[in-house]
Formats: C-alpha cells, structure tokens, sequence
C-alpha cells in the first residue's frame, strides 16, 4: 500500500530501526518485537508528502485518509504541503498580484475586500470555503451597505470562479464554491423640474461668475449633454475643445489603467460661442486643463485644475441660496435633463442621448456622437431657453 509510517527512535537494546507493522498498528523492532516506539513518528507518502506526529493513532488516521483519497482519485498532494499552495491567503495575494499587472482602478478596493476575507480564513485550504463559509463572511461585515456587501462578493466570486477556475486551473467548476445571492436596490436621486433647475444655474452664474466663468459654464455643459459627467470636464483640457467643428474630446479611463476610452461631444451654437469667449480672456497652452482656477483666489494655485467637487460645492452654494434642500450636482443635472428628455422625446431616445446604448461599430470607427445624440442637446437646450428669461451676460454682481 501506498505510504507509511516511520518513527525516529530505535531500539533501545540494539540500536536498530523501528520498523511500522501495518497489522499490528506499531512500529517495533524486528529482533526485539516487544520494543516499539511511543514518541516521534512521521508520515511519508509519495515524495512530497512528510508530516510528523508525536502519537501513532493520529499518524495512523493521516495515512489512511491518504489512503482513501488515493484510492477514490481525489487525492492533490498541494492539500498538505507546508508551503500551503491552496492556502486562501497565499492564492489571495496570488489574485491581487495579477489585478496589480492589469492596473485596475479598483485596485484599492479589491485589496480591502480581499484583506478582509484574509482575516477570517487566513491559509485554509480554499478547497474547503464552501458557500456557507462565503455567507458567514459577508454577513458577517458590519456597517455596510447591501451595495458594498454586493460588491465584497463580486470579488470573491472573480477569485473563486475566473482566478481559481479559469486562470490558475486550482479548482475545477464543480469544485467551486455557490454563492449566495444579495439583494439590493440603488436609491434614487432626487430630481427637480427644468425651471428649478435653471434658477439654480442663474444663480451659480451671479455668485460666480466675477470669480471665474467656467465654474457657471462646466455646470452649464452638465446640464445639456447629459452623457458628460463632472469628472468628465476636470480632464478636458484647451487642445481637447475644437471650436471650428464644434468638438470636445474627453478621454475617459476605463477599469484598465492603461487604456482610456474617448467620448467626443458635438457642441450647439450657442455653447460654441461661451466656450471662444472665455477662450479668449483666459487663454492658455494645448496641454493644461482647460477647467482651471484664476490668479488671485484664496487658497488655489493658478492654472491647476478645478478639485473634484469645485462643481459640486458652487452648485450647493446657489442651492442653499435658493432655499433648495436635498438636490445634488449630479440629480439636478443629469438626471432632471434625462427625465425632462424623456418626456419630451420618449424614454429610448432619452437613454440613447445619454450614451448607455450606442452601436459599438460606429463608435470604435467614428469616435463622435451621431446625429441623433446632437439633435438631443438641441432639444435639451431648448427646454432650457423656454423655462426662464435669459440671464445678462455682463452680470458681475455677488448676490
């Protein structure tokens, strides 16, 4: 039979090695059979596997579970190597490793999620987290969201179904662990009317402007093509913006840090016109960020780009000016204009402006929104004109 049990002490009387008797469940000596051993005892079983045990019955039930497992063809000798190959933590960092040669934007978060599950399962064999361990683990993280528990198991599952599975050829499909299902439901931002919303961008415009224009205008652009985000805006820069066709480029990052995904926006006439006369008393260099602070305000270098919530905090500003509670950047800008779209047009034409369902073919050859995106933001800016009386222009009072 495969295997056996060895032990390091000898016979006292002569000196020779204890020899395992399978029949008798000892290891004694053969000129001496009433000498056996009781201490220092290892198992050895192929050439890889070697385990000590200090008593003969656990070395004894090591090898027959060796035994039974070569027998039924089950047996992977990674189970009990030292090293632990199949420990969750080691295959863990493993996954991480890879996620860090693809640049993923993410990286951070998956790191937490992985470093958490490594907490609860340090080295166990990965073959033995079952779907009841996954549940455990996930429930049991307190103070979070469904949304984040959800994504704790989208990244357990890329680990266990596409790494172990697909890539490392660990575990085979069957051997792969279920996962429960999360149910959650994203909350829905609040929206306000066109009229509301194009108060509050007046008024972004009197409380602004005189500082810097193009705090009026990114929010302005926000609210016509509603397939831009703010972010968006923060990584144009002056070489982007094509005043003679009417184009701004945004290059996009993708999950890949490497790749980036280009979204190029067709401006209406009138946008064309604010954008060359800011262009013109705040010129700048092809390569800086054409959103950008101006010389002489507290607390910003000139020329660096807006922060991330410049746009956001001027938008609250005009709001709590208003009155107005509870209605972010993103509600009062996006998704009031998508929803106004809708109405107007009908909801596919709506999410098609929106940039969520595009033909892929014609975006990878021609790169730009077609026609029907365009006809949206002349509608969109329509709706605009037909809620309030233009503001002036030359207004440069603080409210």
């Amino acid at each position: 039979m495969k295997g056996n049990i060895y032990t390091r002490q000898r016979c006292w009387i002569c000196g020779d090695k204890l020899i395992h008797n399978d029949r008798l469940g000892v290891c004694s000596c053969k000129k001496h059979p009433k000498v056996f051993a009781d201490k220092h005892f290892y198992v050895k079983f192929g050439r890889t596997i070697n385990k000590r045990f200090q008593k003969y019955d656990e070395a004894a039930r090591f090898l027959t579970g060796l035994r039974f497992k070569w027998d039924e063809g089950s047996f992977d000798e990674r189970d009990y190597q030292a090293s632990c190959p199949l420990g969750f933590e080691s295959l863990a960092k493993k996954y991480i490793q890879s996620k860090e040669l693809i640049g993923l934007r993410s990286l951070s978060n998956i790191k937490n999620y992985i470093n958490k599950a490594i907490e609860v399962w340090g080295q166990r064999n990965v073959k033995t987290i079952k779907k009841g361990d996954i549940k455990g683990f996930l429930y049991g993280i307190e103070g979070i969201s469904e949304k984040t528990r959800y994504n704790y198991r989208s990244t357990l599952h890329d680990f266990f179904r596409n790494f172990l599975v697909e890539e490392e050829d660990i575990l085979s499909i069957t051997d792969a662990p279920k996962f429960p299902d999360i149910n959650y439901e994203l909350g829905y931002r609040k929206i306000t009317d066109l009229q509301t919303r194009e108060k509050i961008i007046q008024k972004v415009h009197n409380i602004s402007f005189h500082i810097n224009p193009k705090i009026w205008l990114g929010i302005e652009l926000l609210s016509s093509y509603i397939v831009l985000r703010p972010l968006d805006l923060l990584r144009l820069k002056e070489e982007d913006i094509n005043l003679q066709h009417g184009i701004l480029t945004f290059w996009r990052p993708t999950k890949s840090r490497n790749k980036k995904k280009v979204v190029r926006v067709r401006l209406v006439a009138d946008h064309i016109d604010m954008i060359k006369e800011i262009k013109e008393r705040f010129p700048g260099l092809p390569q800086i960020p054409f959103f950008r602070h101006v010389k002489g305000l507290s607390g910003c270098r000139e020329n660096s780009t807006f922060g991330e919530k410049y746009f956001y905090k001027w938008w609250m500003k005009a709001c709590k000016n208003l009155g107005i509670e509870g209605l972010d950047l993103y509600g009062g800008t996006r998704h009031t204009t998508t929803t106004a779209l809708a109405m107007e047009v009908g909801e596919e034409s709506a999410k098609k402006a929106t940039g969520h369902d595009t033909n892929k073919a014609f975006h990878r050859y021609c790169q730009i929104q077609d026609d029907h995106t365009f006809e949206m933001a002349k509608i969109a800016t329509k709706l605009k004109k037909a809620t309030v009386i233009p503001f002036d222009k030359k207004d440069r009072t603080k409210e």
